[in-house]
């Protein structure tokens, strides 16, 4: 099977590393690390000389095979005469939970799973960042906004109803409108043109909208 066309294809790369074992003749149940990765570079090489765009998890798992070659390297000499396992947790490139990976004897099995693992905890961190940067926007879309527009907006709904609650009042609205209200509220009562009443702590809160006599009497000072 074409290596180069699975990849282009968008297979997962657990097929593409079975058709490179197949390929270059390794045992599936004794990996070479280093001629795998060395198998995978030079086809991810061939792609970006055709100019074809390399799917980042394939990226990744080169990385991995690589760093794993590299650690594997540098202990080699001093596990010779004891069989030891190659730790892989504390890679700060990966920053991945991957279980202790035996040097000696890699299978199929135990490789994939490994970088099952690496690929799932970056899915994480990303959509961790990925939420994080949207609470960022939100946020600033919040500040950016002009409140005195939406005190007059809120005022302008009071006004039409003259009592009601928080939770009437937004309802209907996303936590980014719901947070403008409630923040147009507050100027509002320091206005003194509405009235705010919580019965119990936490519990929703009514709204009434003062008259224009009480806010002029308030306004001078009386309550």
């Amino acid at each position: 099977m074409d290596i180069l066309q699975l990849i282009i294809d968008g297979s997962d790369f657990q097929s593409v590393i079975k058709e490179i074992i197949i390929e270059e003749g390794l045992d599936p149940w004794n990996i070479d690390i280093s001629k795998l990765s060395e198998s995978l570079l030079k086809y991810l090489s061939q792609l970006e000389e055709i100019n074809f765009r390399i799917p980042a998890r394939f990226i990744l798992v080169s990385a991995i095979l690589l760093r794993l070659k590299s650690e594997y390297l540098i202990k080699e000499e001093e596990l010779e005469r004891t069989p030891e396992t190659l730790d892989i947790e504390g890679l700060d490139l990966l920053e991945a939970p991957i279980n202790r990976i035996p040097i000696r004897n890699i299978t199929f099995e135990e490789l994939t799973k490994s970088l099952e693992k690496v690929m799932e905890s970056k899915e994480r961190r990303e959509q961790i960042q990925l939420n994080r940067e949207e609470k960022i926007k939100n946020l600033q879309k919040f500040i950016e906004i002009n409140i005195e527009d939406y005190v007059e907006k809120v005022f302008k709904e009071l006004s039409k109803i003259t009592k009601t609650s928080f939770y009437n009042l937004t309802c209907k609205k996303n936590n980014l409108e719901t947070a403008r209200y409630f923040v147009a509220l507050l100027h509002l009562t320091n206005q003194q043109k509405i009235h705010l009443k919580q019965e119990n702590l936490f519990e929703d809160f009514h709204i009434y909208l003062r008259d224009s006599k009480e806010r002029t009497i308030t306004g001078n000072g009386a309550i």
